[in-house]
């Protein structure tokens, strides 16, 4: 995926990135010890997240109203209301980005399933 990194306080620390037209508030992955990266546009790089928060089954009954998007609430916290697309990995599709999940299932019928996801710490690193 491509983006555009328009500030990062170095690694570990909050970054500015733009993909697909929108700014996101990030962790920054990119850079190295001590050697913040340089800002501009970056042809390949991919999103992940960190997530304390609910567990599965909470995670399955909290999108009824079959939302797809990524909901800042404040440096690199986002609420995702999101699709699965596919298991092993898991997979969920968030509108603007699509991530995995470090949650394993099994089961084929969840593909489809609209979740809640309370992302404690969305992150770029370089793919």
């Amino acid at each position: 995926m491509e983006a555009i990194l328009h500030q990062t306080k170095g690694l570990g620390r909050l970054a500015v990135v733009e993909t697909d037209g929108r700014k996101l508030i990030v962790e920054d992955n990119l850079s190295a010890v001590g050697d913040p990266a340089v800002c501009g546009y970056l042809p390949d790089v991919r999103f992940t997240y960190v997530c304390d928060g609910p567990n599965w089954e909470e995670m399955l009954r909290g999108n009824p109203g079959r939302l797809v998007k990524l909901e800042p609430l404040g440096g690199a916290r986002y609420l995702g209301y999101g699709r699965i697309v596919s298991i092993k990995p898991v997979v969920i599709d968030f509108g603007l980005l699509r991530m995995v999940d470090g949650h394993w299932v099994y089961d084929e019928s969840l593909v489809g399933t609209y979740v809640l996801v309370a992302i404690d710490r969305l992150q770029v690193r370089h793919a």
